[in-house]
């Protein structure tokens, strides 16, 4: 029951932290004449203080997921990490920024740089005659 009482305990204090953000949208006025929506962006550390755990333990704990707290602290990185994607993608945050941000939230994938993966080229009779 503890660890049930722990996880209702982090995803209301997720839910505050993700709320208090929010709350400080703010519609700015642009020089053509439109408008650009700003708030505090989410992030690892403020996830971090929210739960009062240490970058490391939020991210061992979301990538063990052995229990109800772990899958609670993944759902808030995923959301941490749509929210750094999608200011991105809007031109908020610099893409070489977004992408280091992603990383240290454990949730980039693929080879590690560096690496190459060999690549194998078959041609059979008809293909050979087209690459010549």
């Amino acid at each position: 029951m503890g660890r049930r009482t722990g996880a209702k305990r982090m995803e209301q204090a997720m839910g505050a932290y993700f709320a208090q953000c929010d709350g400080t949208r703010e519609r700015v006025p642009q020089k053509g004449g439109g408008f650009s929506e700003r708030q505090i962006p989410y992030t690892l550390y403020g996830l971090c203080a929210a739960v009062s755990l240490s970058p490391r333990e939020v991210l061992l704990a979301a990538r063990d997921r052995g229990d109800r707290a772990g899958e609670v602290l993944l759902r808030g990185l995923i959301r941490v990490a749509a929210h750094i994607q999608e200011r991105a993608l809007l031109g908020e945050l610099n893409g070489t920024v977004a992408q280091a941000a992603l990383k240290e939230l454990g949730l980039t994938e693929g080879p590690e740089e560096g690496a190459m993966e060999p690549l194998t080229v078959v041609l059979d009779g008809e293909t050979e005659a087209y690459s010549r």
